[in-house]
């Protein structure tokens, strides 16, 4: 009779072991289906964050090549000496930019300059909403310039030009400088996603 007794005994302590051992064996299995999950989690929004910036930056390109036709001839709108902010346009360099060089205007929740009356460009297909600001790089403080614009005033840079040669001597021909341009994109997408660019004008 006693020898029964231990062996139930046994057997009930085995079994509680058994039990024990399965349960750690869940939390493991757990454990490794929630990091699997995090990681396809991750896979899937870094592959969304990549789709995006592709998209950001052929808007922006979009948007750059929009300034150009409105700052240049034959097709320029924007005259240089006074602020036109329907057409994005700072005569000025603005102050206020943060340490990356992104106008105020473009800063936080609902820029400014992603409100009318500046024009703000939206990608049907993605729904990325595309708003930017063109400084040019002359004097903070100043709302209209004389012209031709000054060093003295104005980040000036020479002008391309065809070098004519003779005899093997490169003689060009003086030409004033000009004032440059600053050009900033802001793109938001899907997430709160939002993606910066800038580009230089002349």
């Amino acid at each position: 009779m006693r020898m029964r007794v231990d062996l139930v005994a046994r057997s009930a302590r085995e079994r509680g072991i058994v039990v024990f051992v399965a349960l750690i064996a869940m939390v493991l299995l757990s454990l490794a289906a929630v990091a699997l999950m995090r990681s396809v989690h991750t896979n899937t929004l870094v592959v969304g964050n990549l789709a995006f910036r592709q998209a950001a930056v052929s808007l922006s390109t979009a948007a750059v090549e929009k300034a150009v036709y409105d700052l240049f001839p034959p097709t320029r709108t924007i005259a240089d000496t006074n602020h036109d902010l329907a057409r994005n346009y700072y005569a000025t360099h603005q102050a206020g930019e943060d340490a990356n060089g992104i106008p105020a205007v473009l800063r936080g929740q609902n820029p400014p300059a992603c409100q009318p009356p500046w024009q703000v460009m939206t990608d049907a297909a993605t729904g990325n909403t595309v708003c930017y600001v063109i400084e040019r790089m002359c004097r903070d403080g100043l709302k209209a310039l004389p012209e031709p614009a000054g060093a003295d005033w104005c980040e000036m840079i020479p002008p391309k030009q065809a070098y004519a040669r003779e005899a093997q001597q490169k003689k060009g021909i003086p030409l004033p400088k000009i004032p440059y341009y600053r050009m900033t994109v802001r793109v938001d997408g899907p997430g709160n996603s939002v993606s910066f660019s800038q580009a230089m004008l002349r």
